[in-house]
């Protein structure tokens, strides 16, 4: 198993610690704590674990919310001390496996390497806190998973996932595939990097991120100069690493005109959080820089 970083959260690095637990040391097994990549969009996504294990690649998201889980479509809602309301994490998970799974065919390009042997990634959501109840049947969607005591009542993530064969003897995962991924991960540099964090005067964004969609993500920024405290939900148009000139004058276009539909809204009692939004209207990372680039707030 492949040593990974430990997670400066609590919760999540129990996540980790459950499955490490359970994986054997031995080949194909290998596992990669939480580390982020540039995706050719521009995206940098922030990943939880990649696991390697006989019956395929798995990239998983950590979850570690407790309670009573109550399912709502695309809505979760947890039911503890609070209720604690989560969209469907399993979209993104799915959106960041496949541009991982470029970026390491690219890295397979680029080292003489066939990019065919890069193995398809899975998503999966692993909601892991021990306190952790579902009711019966109500939450059996594919791609979600539980503690392996099956206290959850959901599908156990070793039992049920990462510890089943693979479903065509074809698709095993080999030590040589597990080695061969295992290059490609250190081509590509994972990194641990905030950096692509900072926007603007002051402001950090938060690394998780709220919801995306083609060319955008949405993240939340605070900033505390000593004086005034702020907080705002950002908006971040990726241009792509391939980007043409006129391409990023369409997305600098697409950032101002959202820029100034949010206007009408920085005065009166929440001016202070419109004026964050406005500000991050115009925020436009830019590739190959890895920690990105961003617009100056309020131009």
């Amino acid at each position: 198993m492949v040593p990974a970083r430990r997670s400066g959260y609590r919760w999540e690095q129990e996540g980790l610690d459950h499955i490490r637990r359970l994986m054997p040391q031995a080949e194909p097994y290998r596992a990669w704590g939480t580390f982020q990549f540039t995706g050719a969009s521009g995206r940098v996504n922030e990943c939880d674990p990649l696991i390697i294990v006989p019956g395929g690649l798995y990239l998983l998201e950590l979850k570690g919310h407790p309670g009573r889980l109550v399912n709502h479509g695309d809505t979760w809602q947890f039911h503890g001390d609070r209720v604690r309301t989560l969209k469907n994490p399993l979209h993104l998970t799915d959106l960041k496996t496949k541009e991982f799974k470029s970026r390491l065919e690219r890295a397979a390009r680029a080292t003489g390497k066939d990019p065919r042997r890069v193995p398809f990634i899975k998503p999966a959501v692993f909601l892991h806190d021990p306190t952790l109840r579902s009711e019966q049947g109500e939450f059996r969607r594919p791609g979600i998973f539980g503690l392996n005591d099956g206290g959850s009542g959901l599908p156990r993530i070793w039992d049920d996932l990462l510890g089943l064969p693979p479903e065509r003897e074809g698709w095993r995962i080999t030590p040589q595939t597990g080695q061969l991924v295992e290059a490609l991960m250190k081509h590509i540099g994972i990194s641990h990097s905030t950096a692509h964090l900072r926007y603007g005067d002051d402001w950090r964004l938060q690394p998780g991120v709220l919801d995306a969609g083609p060319g955008w993500e949405d993240r939340l920024a605070f900033r505390d100069d000593g004086l005034v405290q702020e907080r705002g939900r950002v908006r971040i148009y990726l241009a792509g690493e391939a980007a043409s000139e006129q391409q990023r004058l369409k997305v600098d276009r697409a950032a101002r005109r959202r820029r100034r539909s949010l206007l009408p809204y920085t005065r009166g009692r929440r001016s202070v959080w419109y004026r964050a939004a406005a500000r991050s209207a115009v925020a436009i990372r830019s590739q190959p820089v890895l920690a990105g680039r961003h617009g100056t707030p309020g131009q």
